[in-house]
C-alpha cells in the first residue's frame, strides 16, 4: 500500500484532478450505444436477479464474477445505462489508485503521478474501445493492485499481503482465466528475486499462500455449483465450450506463438500507446541494469505475460489488448524515475521533460476524439451495428405491448438491454446454439423455450446468414411458425419476422393497409 509520504496533500490533489478529468472523459461518451458482451453482461445479471439460475437457466460462458459485479451494480443503481457507467467509473478509478501506488513503488510520490496520469490519458482510448466497462476493465483493476502489493513487499512483510495478492488474482481469474497468466509469471519471478531480508525459501511460502487463496476461491465456486446442482452446467459452459472457442490456430501453443507475432505485438489497436511504449522500454533497459533489478524483473515478468494472456483466446479483439494500459501506465512512472537516477539530476527537469513530451504526443492523438459525439465513437469503433441496434429497441417499444416478446437470432443482446425485456430463451446467444460441443444440447433447449412461450417477433441478425453455412433448427421453426412483418422486414442488419396467427401479425397488416 501507498506510505504516508506516497499520500501527502500535493500528491492528493493531483490523483483527486485526474479522477476528476477521467470522470469527466468518461461521462463524455455516457450515451454511447454498448457493444454486445457489456449488454450481455448486463441482460445476463438482470435475469440473475429475476430469479433465473446462472449456467442453468441463462447461459453465460465466462466465470461468474462478471456477473456478479453487474448484479451489484444492478442492485445499486437499476437495470441500465447508469449501472453500466457506475462500473465505468468504479473501474477506472480504483484502477488509477493502484496504478499510482505500483508507480510509487520504486521512486517518489512523482513517479506515481505520472503513472496515474499516463492511465488518465490512455485508459479511455478508443482504438481499445476502453472507454466502456469491457471485462478486461474490472481484469485490470485486480491486477494491478496485486502488482503494486507484490512489488512493494518488503523482507519483514507479513503473510495478509500475499493473502490479499492471491484474493485479487483469483477474482481477476473469475472473470475471465486468462488473469492467471501474469500473475504466475510475477510470482515465479518474485520467488527467483525475492526482496531483500527475505529467501528464496519464504517467498515460495509466499507464492504457495497466494495460490491456496486462488485454488480456494475456485474450490469454493465449484462446491456451491455442486451444492446448487449446476455444475455440469457450469462446467459444459466455463470450461468445454470455451475449450471449444479457443481451440483455433493450432489450441493454446498455436495463439502463444500468434502472440509473440509482430502483427500482434505492435497490432494497430495499440498505435495510440506508441509514445508510452518508447518510454517504458527505455526505462526498463536502465531499470534492469540499475538499482531496483528486482522491481523491474517483476515489471519485465508482467511484461512478458500480457501478450501472452491477450493471446490465449485466440481472438485477439480490440480491447483484449486494454491488458496493456496499466503495466504502460507504471512503466512510464518508473522509466521517469529510471531517467533521473541515471542523469543524477543534471538536469532536474529532463526526465519529466522526456515524460512530458510522450504525455503530450498522447493527448495530441486522444484529445481530437473527444470532438466526435457518442455515436460517432461507436461508429468508428464498430460501424453501425450497435446505433442501428438501439434504433430497432426504440422501435421494438412502440411495436410490442407489454408482455409482449421478441426472439433474436443473434448475439446483439443490447436489443434486450434497451427494451428493459427479458430473452425468451436461455441460450440467448447464437454462437454456442449454432457450433460447438454444446450445439445440439443448447438448440434443444431453445426449441422448448420457444414452444412454450412463442415470442410475437423472431428477430434474425443478418450477418448469422453468412456465419451459419448450414440450416439450423431453430430456423426451420421460425420458418414454420413466422413470416416477414407486413409493411416491410428489413431495418438495416436485422430482420422482422410476426408470428403466424398472432397479435403483432394482426396490428402490423392493419398498420400495413393504412
Amino acid at each position: 500500500m501507498p506510505t504516508r509520504a506516497d499520500l501527502r496533500p500535493g500528491a492528493l490533489v493531483v490523483l483527486a484532478v485526474l479522477g476528476a478529468v477521467l470522470v469527466l472523459a468518461r461521462f463524455h461518451t455516457y450515451h454511447e450505444p454498448f457493444e454486445t458482451d457489456i449488454t450481455a453482461a448486463s441482460v445476463i445479471a438482470h435475469e440473475v436477479l429475476e430469479g433465473r439460475a446462472l449456467y442453468a437457466d441463462i447461459w453465460d460462458h465466462k466465470p461468474p464474477a462478471l456477473a456478479l459485479t453487474h448484479v451489484a451494480a444492478i442492485a445499486l443503481a437499476g437495470w441500465g445505462p447508469g449501472a453500466v457507467f457506475l462500473l465505468n467509473l468504479a473501474a477506472s478509478l480504483v484502477t488509477l489508485g493502484g496504478v499510482y501506488a505500483a508507480g510509487t513503488a520504486i521512486g517518489p510520490a512523482s513517479a506515481g503521478l505520472w503513472a496515474a496520469t499516463f492511465w488518465t490519458v490512455l485508459s479511455g482510448d478508443l482504438w481499445l474501445q476502453g472507454n466502456q466497462p469491457n471485462t478486461e476493465a474490472f481484469i485490470n483493476a485486480c491486477l494491478v493492485w496485486a502488482f503494486a502489493l507484490l512489488v512493494r513487499a518488503q523482507g519483514a512483510s507479513g503473510g495478509g499481503r500475499f493473502v490479499a495478492i492471491g484474493a485479487l488474482v483469483a477474482w481477476a481469474s473469475l472473470y475471465k482465466q486468462v488473469a492467471l497468466v501474469p500473475a504466475i509469471l510475477v510470482v515465479l519471478v518474485h520467488i527467483a528475486r525475492p526482496p531483500a531480508g527475505r529467501s528464496r525459501a519464504r517467498a515460495g511460502a509466499d507464492a504457495a499462500l497466494a495460490g491456496g487463496v486462488v485454488v480456494l476461491a475456485w474450490g469454493t465456486t465449484l462446491a456451491y455449483f455442486t451444492a446448487v446442482g449446476r455444475l455440469a452446467a457450469f462446467w459444459d459452459a466455463v470450461v468445454v465450450y470455451n475449450r471449444h472457442y479457443s481451440a483455433g490456430a493450432g489450441g493454446p501453443l498455436g495463439h502463444l506463438l500468434l502472440a509473440f507475432q509482430p502483427a500482434q505485438l505492435f497490432s494497430t489497436w495499440l498505435r495510440s500507446t506508441a509514445p508510452l511504449a518508447v518510454l517504458v522500454a527505455l526505462g526498463m533497459l536502465l531499470g534492469l541494469l540499475g538499482a531496483h533489478r528486482r522491481q523491474w524483473s517483476l515489471f519485465a515478468a508482467l511484461a512478458l505475460a500480457t501478450p501472452i494472456a491477450i493471446g490465449l483466446p485466440g481472438a485477439f479483439a480490440p480491447h483484449y489488448y486494454q491488458l496493456w494500459l496499466p503495466p504502460l501506465a507504471v512503466g512510464g512512472g518508473w522509466a521517469t524515475h529510471a531517467l533521473a537516477r541515471v542523469l543524477r539530476a543534471r538536469p532536474a527537469w529532463l526526465p519529466h521533460a522526456a515524460a512530458g513530451g510522450a504525455l503530450v504526443l498522447l493527448i495530441a492523438y486522444q484529445a481530437p476524439l473527444y470532438l466526435f459525439s457518442p455515436d460517432d465513437w461507436s461508429l468508428i469503433k464498430y460501424g453501425p451495428i450497435f446505433v442501428e441496434e438501439r434504433q430497432l429497441a426504440r422501435e421494438l417499444d412502440t411495436l410490442l405491448l407489454p408482455g409482449e416478446t421478441f426472439y433474436l437470432w443473434g448475439s446483439e443482446l443490447g436489443l434486450y438491454f434497451w427494451t428493459r425485456r427479458s430473452p425468451v430463451c436461455g441460450p440467448c446467444f447464437v454462437w454456442p446454439v449454432g457450433t460447438g460441443p454444446l450445439a445440439l444440447r443448447l438448440t434443444d433447449r431453445v426449441l422448448r423455450d420457444l414452444a412454450r412461450k412463442p415470442p410475437e417477433l423472431f428477430i434474425v441478425a443478418n450477418w448469422t446468414w453468412q456465419w451459419l453455412k448450414i440450416r439450423h433448427p431453430v430456423i426451420d421453426w421460425g420458418v414454420a411458425n413466422y413470416r416477414p412483418m407486413p409493411g416491410g422486414n428489413q431495418r438495416g442488419p436485422f430482420s422482422l419476422y410476426v408470428r403466424r396467427g398472432g397479435t403483432l401479425e394482426a396490428r402490423a397488416e392493419r398498420a400495413a393497409k393504412r
